[in-house]
């Protein structure tokens, strides 16, 4: 019996640990995850980057996630995903927090934790949603154009942010 004892502790903390290992194998959102190396917009070969500034736990960021993804679906659709890059921002989020948000809405280009707001406050003082579209010039990204309110407008920003 103290055989027993001692054996089934060590078997549940063994199924525990196979059970978390295949469900963090498992990917539903379909993009790069929010661990590994840090995708950096800076070091980008495209013509424009547009970034989708967003905070997890904001209901706001969370509609124009849907919104962002479908101007997104219309730059690859449409042949301009090597000229026009997309990168999610979580502003003040944790890598935890930006993967939950790339699985939950099925985010499918590169997000990068911003948990110290050292990315977001390039941008000036802001709450997400953003979205922020940059233009190299000069060797520096440049933005030259910015939205709050993406909903239902994802024809009119694709027609904003072409190279």
């Amino acid at each position: 019996m103290s055989r027993m004892k001692t054996i089934f502790p060590a078997l549940s903390a063994l199924a525990l640990v196979l059970l978390l290992g295949a469900c963090a194998a498992t990917d539903t959102g379909g993009g790069p995850p929010a661990t590994g190396p840090v995708a950096d917009y800076r070091n980008s070969n495209a013509e424009v980057v547009v970034l989708n500034f967003f905070d997890m736990y904001c209901p706001h960021c969370q509609v124009a996630a849907k919104h962002v993804n479908e101007v997104y679906a219309l730059t690859q659709s449409r042949g301009m995903g090597s000229r026009i890059e997309f990168y999610a921002i979580g502003w003040g989020n944790t890598p935890m927090e930006s993967e939950m948000y790339r699985t939950r809405y099925k985010v499918r280009y590169p997000i990068v934790p911003d948990r110290d707001l050292s990315i977001s406050s390039r941008f000036g003082k802001f709450r997400p949603p953003l979205v922020v579209a940059l233009r190299k010039q000069g060797g520096r990204w440049t933005e030259f154009y910015r939205i709050v309110e993406v909903r239902g407008k994802a024809e009119e920003i694709y027609a904003r942010i072409q190279p």
